[in-house]
């Protein structure tokens, strides 16, 4: 069988593909973003941070050697600033030439020499993404509450000539939306090779938990009218390939043209299957979100278990036959709301 079969066919007994991994390192975080599930949901909030043990004793096999893709991103931490995660980054490339990384970090109050030991692991496969709002220290702490533009852009300047892709990464308030140009025309000045715009749902007009006159909403034309919106402006020409895109591109259109409904319609695994900073599988970061609605679904599901074993619990296919009990799933990503673009872009 030749390598291509084997890559296509590295699936566990539910049929999820495992070669592309979301993990959360830890869930610190040194900001106060108001819409952040840390403010939101501030009750059990504990601080944890998954040591390179913990992935030495799970990524194993060919969870270890044939991963094609590992997106560091929390619901409730920073990857950055977890203790070992260049260590993490440096075992996982020494055991897997091939396997990709994607960072995505507010880019705080690291230092130079940091920056400097991430930019000798990263390649050219590589992508990290600046969650930036602002243009400066007063605008970009209006949402990235707490954040330190100095050391951001001493991040963002050690990292010029790195060989990884970078993006600068804003999401559109009413304090930025006139200011959107200039952003992207700071990105491109500053060497990013894109810059991402997303549009959000999460303001009063379509959630009335938040403030009636909400100081973040900004114009309609500005609000996502379905999950969210994203959008990226190349601004060099380098360019980034998602290494598992072209599986996922291949299953979808394979399930479309069977006339098959997808369960979970997101195909699980394509964007990445969730590992929490307690070191707790869940099927994607929405799963894993600490809402109310989330509590008690995966109670039986033995986390403390290894993660071969967690993955191959036969109480998967019994949750998801019954599809509306995961409640992110069935509101995040119904069938009117899912898409190839969905599926497949970060």
């Amino acid at each position: 069988m030749g390598d291509r079969q084997l890559e296509m066919t590295f699936e566990n007994k539910h049929g999820w593909p495992l070669i592309h991994w979301h993990i959360e390192p830890c869930s610190k975080c040194s900001l106060r973003c108001p819409r952040c599930s840390r403010q939101e949901v501030p009750e059990g909030l504990v601080n944890n941070d998954l040591p390179l043990e913990w992935f030495k004793d799970n990524f194993t096999g060919r969870l270890l050697t044939d991963v094609r893709k590992l997106t560091f991103c929390g619901d409730d931490g920073d990857p950055i600033y977890a203790k070992d995660l260049l260590k993490i980054l440096a075992w996982f490339r020494e055991n897997n030439q091939n396997v990709q990384f994607v960072i995505v970090t507010n880019g705080s109050y690291k230092t130079k020499s940091w920056w400097e030991e991430l930019d000798s692991i990263l390649s050219e496969k590589d992508h990290i993404h600046f969650s930036l709002d602002g243009w400066d220290q007063e605008s970009n702490n209006i949402y990235r509450v707490n954040c330190d533009w100095e050391s951001i852009m001493l991040g963002v300047e050690t990292l010029k000539d790195t060989k990884a892709f970078k993006t600068w990464a804003a999401i559109a308030f009413k304090f930025n939306e006139d200011k959107i140009d200039h952003m992207r025309d700071m990105a491109k000045q500053l060497n990013f090779d894109s810059f991402q715009l997303t549009l959000s749902t999460k303001f009063n007009k379509n959630y009335p938990s938040y403030p009636e006159n909400d100081p973040l909403q900004p114009s309609d034309r500005y609000i996502a009218t379905g999950r969210f919106t994203r959008t990226a402006t190349p601004l060099s020409e380098k360019t980034w390939v998602d290494n598992c895109l072209d599986i996922f591109t291949k299953k979808f259109h394979s399930i479309e043209s069977e006339h098959k409904s997808i369960i979970p319609l997101c195909m699980i695994g394509n964007k990445g299957l969730y590992i929490n900073a307690k070191g707790e599988f869940k099927p994607c970061c929405w799963t894993g979100l600490r809402y109310q609605h989330n509590d008690k679904i995966f109670d039986y599901i033995n986390f403390k278990e290894n993660l071969t074993k967690v993955l191959d619990n036969p109480a998967w296919s019994t949750l998801f036959n019954d599809f509306g009990a995961v409640r992110e799933c069935s509101e995040k990503c119904s069938v009117q709301r899912w898409s190839l673009e969905h599926a497949t872009n970060w």
